[in-house]
């Protein structure tokens, strides 16, 4: 059963730095893209088990565990088997960064993300920006994920989900946020959405434009 099969529910309250975004899940398969949060996320798994994939590391998380994904870090939640599981999560408001943050050693990945910021469409064009990198194009995804734990065409979807989400936070209408983020129609915007986080751009927008 994938994500999209079910919705999460959404609110946003005051919190001490900001406002705190939560996301809830009743009892799922639940199954979510790699993706990453400007905050932390801190996870509180209310029944049943999941699978947390990090870039380095997998470990199973189940009922009564509380586990934290510090910002900008590539992960995914996934089922372990088909019972699914329940979940509560917060996000803190994050800092001055809503990206992965540069090690010592990145510089290609680094250069990478720049580039994809800065595309005006979901077009990731690998070998363009291999070029840009002075790398071959295979040598530049394999580092990446390497680097990562995703592809570069996930990452720049992230990065446009990002930014569709900070539209949406200032009540952007669903279509502007989607088109202004480089996603082709506010339908591929759904998908990728609910794909993402388990809830329509419309469930977001509203959940900030009640708090």
């Amino acid at each position: 059963m994938h994500a999209a099969a079910a919705r999460t529910s959404f609110t946003v309250s005051p919190g001490g730095a900001g406002r705190v975004e939560t996301i809830a899940g009743a009892r799922h398969a639940w199954r979510f893209r790699p993706h990453f949060h400007a905050g932390d996320e801190i996870v509180q798994v209310l029944a049943g088990r999941a699978r947390l994939r990090l870039p380095s590391t997998c470990r199973e998380v189940v009922a009564g565990d509380t586990v934290v994904v510090p910002a900008g870090v590539i992960h995914r939640f996934e089922p372990v088997d088909g019972s699914g599981w329940a979940f509560s999560s917060r996000f803190v408001p994050p800092a001055t960064k809503n990206a992965p943050a540069d090690g010592p050693h990145d510089a290609l990945g680094a250069q990478a993300r720049a580039l994809l910021s800065g595309r005006p469409s979901l077009h990731t064009d690998v070998e363009a920006i291999a070029q840009a990198c002075a790398v071959s194009a295979g040598y530049l995804a394999r580092a990446f994920r390497r680097e990562t734990g995703t592809s570069l065409h996930n990452f720049h979807v992230l990065l446009a989900l990002h930014k569709a989400k900070a539209s949406l936070r200032d009540r952007a209408p669903v279509i502007e946020a989607a088109l202004d983020a480089g996603f082709y129609d506010q339908a591929h915007l759904n998908r990728e959405f609910v794909k993402t986080f388990g809830m329509t751009p419309a469930v977001f927008r509203a959940g900030w434009a009640a708090a």
